[in-house]
């Protein structure tokens, strides 16, 4: 009887046991190794191509057409492409697959939101960034005098670079993101005469700044489309 009265004492704490030790067994454990691979895991990037862009009033165009070469509409479109690969943000289309595709297609000139959007279906991408550059320009500006047949005076060549950018949406042919960029260079030389007899420096030449100010203008883009896109 005693041994009987102690197992009916002892059942209802049993079964609080059982019910506890039931309930920790069916909380999920997460490990430390899921925990880390939670953390690590990114959304996949967005797939971009980038095409020539287009060429609006910008002054004198031989500063366009000379840039590089190939022209500025080329240039830039290079210098956002190298930006946008080595910052890791995307995954952008070769220019050989556009150019390409642009071949087969018998696609030139200015390309508009409808063209983007078709070159975008074919080349697979999430959007397709299009842009104007609304300057592209050198500015020079010169000032001086003489007395006693001693003169002097100073040249400032200024290049002024700036873009108007957006990005269309492949799905619905929307413009999702439009960015401004503007870079600006300057530079400055002396020249001074002595009795006719002149000398001169100079510190920079009007290619070089435009490429200094299309840097700052490409990498003001690349900012706003990483806040935007």
């Amino acid at each position: 009887m005693a041994m009987q009265s102690i197992l009916t004492r002892l059942a209802p704490v049993s079964a609080s046991l059982l019910l506890l030790f039931g309930g920790v067994a069916m909380v999920p454990v997460v490990t430390a190794a899921d925990s880390a691979i939670a953390q690590t895991a990114k959304p996949a990037k967005k797939k971009i191509a980038i095409v020539d862009f287009d060429f609006a009033n910008t002054g004198d165009s031989s500063y366009w057409y000379s840039y590089r070469g190939t022209g500025a509409a080329r240039g830039i479109s290079e210098m956002l492409i190298n930006k946008l690969v080595n910052d890791g943000a995307y995954t952008v289309v070769s220019r050989s697959a556009l150019e390409n595709l642009l071949r087969e297609k018998g696609i030139s000139g200015p390309i508009d939101e409808s063209k983007a959007v078709m070159i975008g279906k074919e080349l697979g991408v999430d959007t397709v960034i299009v842009g104007t550059v609304t300057r592209f320009n050198v500015e020079k500006r010169s000032a001086g005098g003489s007395l006693f047949g001693i003169g002097g005076g100073s040249d400032t060549t200024k290049a002024v670079v700036q873009l108007a950018v957006r990005a269309v949406s492949v799905q619905d042919q929307s413009i999702i993101a439009a960015m401004e960029g503007l870079g600006n260079e300057e530079s400055s030389s002396g020249r001074g005469s002595v009795f006719g007899i002149g000398a001169s420096s100079s510190s920079s030449g009007s290619d070089e700044l435009l490429s200094q100010a299309a840097e700052k203008a490409v990498a003001n883009v690349v900012t706003q489309m990483k806040q935007k896109l």
